[in-house]
Parts: structure tokens; sequence; C-alpha cells
């Protein structure tokens, strides 16, 4: 499929938003989401809520089973019943409701990006229905490939340790105590910074792939390539953009944390290192949720920007899309072009949806 004809205008960006569709230095990248994120809190939030808030219900639940088990307060049945629910809500529904809410915004965002459509909640959902099955398929591929690379990477991460630890019998047999320490631990850091770099490195590989569904609107396996093609020199800012949101995500964290273990260090509730309190177990699975809630939203507009950015940089899709709106407003019939789909049209409402012209 080509470029919308010219009759199809209103599809495209206008010049002023052509303006902007420019390579963006990560920094950039990043505060353009940021922008993003603070213009659109509200929805952008509430669509983030449905995943996290089903997963937190879970996490709690299982930490509650948990706990009584461990201590002897809960009958079996209450607690089968408790860690059936808890397990299906946290690995089965969560991420599959994560998968449909990516997608969602992913498209919502480029329509807010390239057409200025303000991002709305049932607008969100109105988009998924229009991808549904391709956007599962395709992201349980992509999470599978994932799963894979990562089970790949903690094979070679073991086999690293061992000769590490190796490596750290040797000097301290053989150097002094003090500078043996000094390299164990920049040793350390070393295999910390590799293993992060290698996990961001397999994010990279399937972080476009909603992009591509639901913006290119390919097949499943096409989707898949494409996303691969385009991810290809990505790693280090996706580095980036994960160290920004666990940025977000620890702050977070340490805002609700915090106070709560000044308080039960100060009240004694830790004189028994072997008994975590309930409470304070369930406090922690609610602060790493809402960490989450916040960073959901965020990585998704990133990556979203990601994807358009490496567009610009290998194909020149902003020079595309000056020229299809230049096309459109003089009447001259847009030449045809190969491989980059047109986005598919959604079955809703009359609105505005970005076309992807090629």
């Amino acid at each position: 499929m080509g470029t919308p004809s010219p009759g199809r205008s209103s599809e495209l960006p206008s010049l002023h938003q052509l303006a902007d569709l420019e390579p963006l230095s990560t920094g950039d990248l990043i505060d353009r989401a940021v922008h993003i994120y603070r213009h659109n809190f509200a929805p952008l939030l509430a669509l983030a809520a449905i995943p996290v808030v089903t997963s937190c219900t879970g996490t709690l639940l299982l930490a509650y089973t948990f706990t009584g088990l461990r201590e002897s307060a809960a009958t079996l049945p209450v607690m089968i019943l408790g860690m059936t629910l808890g397990y299906s809500l946290t690995y089965l529904i969560s991420p599959l409701l994560l998968m449909l809410i990516t997608g969602g915004l992913t498209r919502t965002v480029a329509d807010f990006v390239m057409l200025d459509v303000p991002i709305g909640f049932w607008r969100t959902w109105r988009m998924v229905r229009g991808r549904l099955w391709p956007l599962i398929l395709t992201q349980l591929i992509g999470y599978i490939l994932f799963g894979m690379v990562i089970s790949g990477l903690f094979f070679v991460g073991i086999f690293v340790v061992w000769i590490a630890l190796a490596v750290v019998l040797l000097l301290f047999r053989y150097l002094p105590s003090v500078l043996a320490g000094g390299l164990f631990t920049l040793l350390l850091f070393v295999l910390i910074a590799l293993g992060f770099v290698a996990y961001c490195a397999a994010v990279a590989q399937v972080a476009l792939i909603p992009s591509v569904v639901m913006i290119e609107g390919r097949a499943t396996w096409d989707s898949i390539v494409r996303a691969l093609q385009l991810a290809r020199g990505t790693i280090w800012r996706v580095v980036q953009i994960t160290l920004f949101d666990l940025a977000i995500a620890s702050s977070a964290i340490s805002a609700i944390g915090i106070p709560f273990l000044i308080y039960v260090i100060l009240n004694g509730d830790f004189e028994d290192l072997t008994r975590t309190p309930t409470w304070f177990i369930l406090a922690f699975n609610v602060a790493d949720q809402l960490g989450k809630l916040l960073t959901l939203p965020m990585a998704t507009i990133a990556y979203c920007l990601l994807y358009f950015d490496m567009r610009v940089r290998r194909e020149g899709y902003d020079l595309e899309l000056l020229g299809a709106r230049l096309e459109s407003t003089t009447g001259v019939a847009p030449r045809p072009t190969t491989h980059r789909p047109v986005p598919p049209r959604v079955t809703s409402p009359p609105t505005e949806t970005a076309a992807v012209p090629s």
C-alpha cells in the first residue's frame, strides 16, 4: 500500500508537526516523552492502572497466602484459592492486559505526536480492538523470544560468575587484602554493568514490536522482522531510557518504602530477622506496583518516539511525509511506493488516525 491519496490529507501531519519530526538525541527523546506524559497524565495513568492494579491484587493475595501458610493462620482451601487467584492475576491476566494497553497506547501516542489527536481512555481501547489478535499473537511471540534470550544470558552469566569467583580467589591468595578487595569491588561493578547492558540489549529487540504492529499494520512475522531491523543500533538508547525509568520507579518506591522501613526499625518489628511483618510485605508490594504504574506510560511513549526517530534517521520518514503533504495540498498524484504499509483503519466513531505513508 502506498501514500494516502490527495483527498486524504487530513490523515497527514501538518507542516508545523512535520517541523518537529527530526532526529532526536536520547535526552531530547526523554524530554519530549516527559512533555507528552505531563500533558496527558490522567488518561495515561488510568490506562496504566488496569494491568498494574491487577498485578498488585495478585501479589497481595500471594503475599497474604504465603504469610498465612508460614503462620498457620489460614485454612487449606483459603490458601489454595488465594494462590490460584494470585498467580492467575499476576502471571496470566496482568501480562495480557499489559500487552493490550501497551499496543493501544503506542497507537494513540503516535496519533497525538503526528496529528495532535488527544490521548483518550476509550479511544485507546478502540485501537486495541481494531488490531486485537495480531497484537496479542505478535507480542506473545516477542515475549517468548525475549524469554529465550534472557535464559541464554542467564546461563552465560552463571559461567561468567564461576570464572569471576576463580579470579577472586586468586586475587585474595596472591595480593594484599586491601588491593584484592578493591579489585573485587571493581570486578563486581563491571559484571553488574555488563548484565544490565545485556538485559537492555534483549529489551531493544522487542521494544518496537507494538509500534510496528499498531502503526504499520503488518502481519505477525513481518512485524517481528521489521522491529528487529529498526532496533539495530538502539541498545545504548534503550539503556538510557531504562535508567531513567529505574530512577522514576526508585523514587516512587523510596517515597513509600523508606518511611515504613524507618517505622518498623524504630518500633523493633525487625528484631527477629526470620519473621518479616505481614503489613510490611504488603506495603513493599504496593510501593513496587506504584513504581510500575508511573513508569509504564513513560516507557511506552519513549519507545514510540524511538520508533519514529529510527524511521527518520534511516528512511527519511520526515521527508516522505513532507512530500505526501505537499502532493496532497497541490493535488499532484503521489508516486506509488512499496514495503511501507499504511496502518489499518480502526472501526470507530469518526476520529482522525495517524496514517504512515511510505
